[in-house]
């Protein structure tokens, strides 16, 4: 088990998300088309998979997203330019259209402060509770975690790939940050636990969900889509699910849409999410911090809203069809 009880010092200070449609712009350069083509070809052929012929010929919605385009959009909206952030972290688990392009270290080239980037991927749905536990142990003052997934890929494969391209940006200050120290969403625990079977996974997590929130009544609980579909716990209006099949952002997704409904009257929360290809069980504990601003509205001062663009710039075509 992977577990660290947080100080106070970590909160969740920002947020924005949206939804992409269309193909990326850069496949729209006819000479980078016929690179990815190869690159993919190439890298797919030893598993008999493979790249149709003609289908980078043209940009097209097949072929898939730019996490670079993706992300980068999304980091004006978190991350002021006299805020500059000391770590970024991006998260994913099915690559993009340009797997080998270093998109983590292009994201600290575009985000303010250059900061130290780090991508994680091979963990599934658990890939962002781990980004917020090296936020925390990195020890910096201000932590970008951006979680992002694409909805196809230019082959045919077995397993599932999210419905949506969707992305979401979560900027995070310690203590040291003067920002961070009222406002916004404290991390008081997190833990991730490894070859859990989908036999226990139930009650191990209703158990760790219990044990963070020491026994309170009035705390929401986020679930991500394959945990939801075994919880044990309470239901009703305390507890938001992930939309499904979407392993990466769904969680992340359900936590900012709790977040805005309880902002009149902030509350704590739990976030929690299994990957079941690698049995890996993620929980995470959030409580109020100071005082919350309405969301998702442009105030005279959109800093002093800790969870600005969170909606009203979801960029979602249809934000209702889950």
């Amino acid at each position: 088990m992977r577990e660290a009880t947080l100080d106070d010092g970590l909160r969740l200070l920002r947020a924005a998300r949206h939804t992409v449609t269309g193909p990326a712009a850069l496949l729209g350069d006819p000479v980078l088309r016929e690179r990815t083509a190869g690159y993919l070809a190439d890298l797919t052929r030893p598993y008999g998979l493979r790249v149709p012929n003609g289908l980078f010929d043209a940009p097209s919605g097949a072929l898939g997203q730019s996490y670079g385009e993706m992300a980068a959009e999304l980091i004006p909206a978190v991350v002021p330019p006299d805020e500059p952030v000391d770590l970024l972290v991006l998260a994913f688990a099915v690559h993009d259209v340009l797997p080998g392009r270093a998109t983590a270290a292009y994201l600290s080239h575009v985000c303010p402060g250059t900061p130290m980037s780090f991508a994680l991927c091979d963990q599934g749905s658990a890939a962002a509770f781990t980004g917020l536990r090296i936020a925390r142990e990195y020890g910096c003052r201000r932590a970008l975690l951006l979680t992002v997934e694409q909805a196809v890929l230019p082959y045919d494969t077995a397993v599932p790939v999210p419905a949506r391209h969707r992305a979401v940006a979560m900027l995070y200050g310690t203590a040291a940050d003067d920002t961070a120290r009222t406002g916004g969403a404290r991390v008081t625990g997190l833990r991730q636990r490894a070859d859990v079977g989908p036999g226990d996974v139930a009650a191990l997590a209703a158990a760790e969900v219990r044990e963070l929130t020491a026994g309170r009544t009035d705390v929401a609980v986020v679930l991500g889509a394959d945990l939801a579909a075994v919880w044990p716990g309470p239901g009703g209006g305390a507890v938001t699910t992930g939309p499904p099949r979407q392993p990466s952002t769904g969680v992340w997704w359900a936590l900012l849409d709790r977040l805005a409904g309880d902002a009149a009257r902030p509350r704590p929360v739990v976030v929690a999410d299994y990957e079941p290809g690698l049995g890996y069980l993620s929980v995470a504990a959030l409580a109020p911090a100071g005082r919350s601003e309405p969301v998702g509205e442009s105030g005279a001062d959109e800093r002093a809203q800790p969870f600005v663009r969170l909606r009203g710039a979801d960029g979602d075509p249809d934000p209702g069809a889950w």
